[in-house]
């Protein structure tokens, strides 16, 4: 799974990563809302609504793809 799949298809990767571990969806917590709750929880902005923004802040990136490039070396991104 790789950061931009799951900008461009948040859904599909979190229904595979859920897979993944062992517990996917049901087709009733899929067809209720629940993805896309997952999703929703799990975004940047919900987080960053949160008290602890100034502690985001210094633990996450901007989450822009191609942002690693400012922060890893070409050896760091290959090695990931």
């Amino acid at each position: 799974m790789k950061y931009e799949e799951m900008k461009e298809e948040p859904c599909v990767q979190l229904k595979r990563l859920a897979e993944f571990l062992g517990c996917p969806f049901s087709e009733e917590e899929e067809e209720s809302g629940g993805v896309d709750k997952i999703l929703e929880l799990c975004s940047l902005r919900s987080l960053s609504d949160v008290a602890i923004n100034k502690i985001l802040e210094l633990c996450f990136r901007k989450g822009e793809v191609g942002d690693s490039k400012n922060h890893l070396t070409p050896k760091m991104e290959m090695r990931i």
